[in-house]
């Protein structure tokens, strides 16, 4: 009876020992799979594309900004020139 309690507790024991080693085996193959120059590479080129969008969309944020600025300022001259055109002119 012994005998077959500690064969059980060691067969339990080299049955998980087994698993955490086939997992951490995966574990890291993954994360060496990841640092090879292809994925380095792919994870650069992801990056800088991302941040070429974001530069991208703050410039047209700017610029629309800028011509509604124009705009208004444009609108603002006009009525002035307006008001000037309808004032008599002085003697």
């Amino acid at each position: 009876m012994f005998v077959l309690k500690r064969l059980r507790w060691i067969m339990m024991g080299m049955g998980v020992g087994a698993s955490a080693s086939v997992w951490a085996q995966r574990k890291v193959k993954v994360l060496l799979r990841s640092y090879t120059p292809p994925e380095v590479a792919a994870r650069a080129a992801k990056r800088s594309t991302d941040a070429a969008g974001r530069t991208a969309g703050e410039v047209r944020t700017a610029l629309a900004e800028g011509r509604q600025a124009m705009r208004q300022r444009e609108a603002e001259l006009r009525h002035q020139i307006d008001q000037r055109q309808k004032q008599p002119p002085p003697l």
